[in-house]
Parts: C-alpha cells; structure tokens; sequence
C-alpha cells in the first residue's frame, strides 16, 4: 500500500499526524542496484517495491538527509538502515558513500603501513650488514637475524619469516 511505510512491522501512515512529527517519505530509487539494495535493507522475503512504495525517514541517518531546500531529500546513494527487526534479522548496516570514505582511509592507511615496513626491513638490512662488517656481529649471527630484514633464510635448523 503507497500510504503506509514499508517496513517489517511498520506501519507509519502518510498522514497530518506522521508529517507534523517530521516524518517524510520517500519513494524506491526507480531502477539499479541502490533499489535492490532498498529492498533487501528491508529483510522482506520475496518483496520487490512498486514505483509507488514508500519507505519513511525514520529508516534513515539524519546525515542521510540534504535539507538545503524546501522539500527533505535524500542524498544519492544512501541506503535505510534503521529498523527494528527481531533479533535473528538484525545486522549492522551502514551506508555506501561511508563504506567508500572508510575503505580508502584504510587502504591508504596499508599503503604507509607498507611502506613504513620496507623502510624498516631496508635500514635493518643495512645495519646488520654495516655490524658485520665492522667485527661487531659473526656471519653465522647476521644470518638468523637477517629474518627481520624480510629475508628468509635457514639456518642452523631456525626459519625465520
């Protein structure tokens, strides 16, 4: 029904009462994947929406929201998330354009990671070769601690990774 919200036990109505409250209601993206994923957000076995099915604000982050004009819009590419399922259907949900920011913070995290790992391997490296050949360390010695360096080497029966 295009009056009523249609979320899993929800049932606010498109009404005076619902929109003094601040409840706006927003209808299915019209097509592609953010749609589907609307629909499976809402854990309804078999639900496909309409064109004319709506989904009200309260399923929806307040960051969610532009209210730069006169009518509450929703911002591209975000997909409800608040419901009150029974406990066998609750997940934690968070929108796209938040999964997109934090992957790339992390994956630019891994890459100073990384890089700081192969200056750290590198230095040790040339340090151990600089112990050995100033008499400090003996072959046997720089070998098994050659493994900190990214090496891999095997010696007297030890791996090191």
């Amino acid at each position: 029904d295009a009056s009523f919200c249609a979320a899993y036990r929800f049932s606010n109505p498109r009404s005076l009462k619902t929109r003094v409250r601040g409840v706006t209601f927003h209808l299915f993206p019209k097509t592609g994947k953010i749609r589907r994923q609307w629909e499976l957000a809402l854990r309804r076995d078999g639900f496909v929406a309409s064109d004319r099915t709506p989904l009200c604000s309260e399923h929806f982050r307040s960051e969610d929201f532009d209210r730069m004009w006169q009518t509450v819009r929703l911002k591209d590419v975000v997909v409800p998330c608040i419901f009150n399922f029974p406990a066998h259907l609750q997940r934690v949900c968070v929108s796209l354009t938040n999964n997109n920011s934090r992957l790339r913070k992390l994956q630019r995290e891994k890459s100073n990671a990384l890089r700081r790992e192969k200056r750290a391997k590198m230095n040790m490296c040339a340090l151990l070769e600089e112990l050995k050949e100033k008499n400090l360390i003996n072959g046997e010695l720089k070998d098994n601690l050659e493994c900190y360096s990214g090496k891999i080497n095997i010696t007297l029966n030890i791996l090191c990774i």
